[in-house]
């Protein structure tokens, strides 16, 4: 009995298992399927991710570069007008190139404000805040100007705070962004 008894266990498990085998190689086979669809996606999702990165870093670099050219340009607006002043010249297109300038350090602000990291945007705070500080000083220096004249004693303490305002203080911040925009992209080496 004992060997009628093995003869039909064998027979019942090699029907088994030849009957279970394509289910198990299907098995087999859909794992090793869904595991190479997870593969593709999460390396579909690591090159978005990779993309959404690099565009952001790029989006980022461009509104550095604009914001350092228009600060740049507006202080150089802002001497160019205050040399206009001491000099009595001041026309209305110098009056356009300033309020150019203004506008356009106004709108990449305004742009900036969205993107930028908070410490790049103190530092660019901190330089819009001098550069109207400048513009205001300006003003009052012009009005003050046409009151007395270029060259009264007061105008001329006036001219000197103000080119020392628009060429040392408003250089020194817009070169210390510009400082922490290159160390936001790791550009700082030599």
């Amino acid at each position: 009995m004992n060997a009628d008894l093995t003869t039909v266990i064998v027979a019942v498990l090699g029907v088994a298992g030849t009957l279970s085998a394509p289910l198990l190689t299907h098995r087999i086979t859909a794992r090793a399927k869904q595991q190479e669809f997870e593969l593709q996606r999460d390396q579909r999702r690591e090159e978005a991710a990779k993309a959404q990165r690099e565009d952001a870093y790029a989006e980022r670099r461009a509104l550095y570069a604009k914001l350092n050219t228009a600060a740049r340009q507006y202080t150089q607006e802002l001497g160019n007008y205050l040399r206009a002043i001491a000099d009595s010249e001041v026309t209305e297109q110098r009056r356009a190139d300033l309020a150019a300038a203004r506008r356009v350090v106004r709108d990449v602000y305004s742009d900036a404000k969205m993107i930028l990291p908070e410490r790049i945007l103190d530092g660019a705070a901190m330089v819009n805040a001098n550069l109207g500080d400048a513009y205001g000083m300006l003003m009052r220096l012009e009005a003050l100007a046409s009151v007395q004249g270029a060259d009264g004693a007061g105008g001329e303490e006036t001219v000197k705070a103000a080119h020392h305002f628009c060429t040392v203080t408003l250089y020194d911040h817009v070169g210390e962004l510009r400082q922490l925009m290159r160390e936001d992209l790791d550009v700082t080496g030599s």
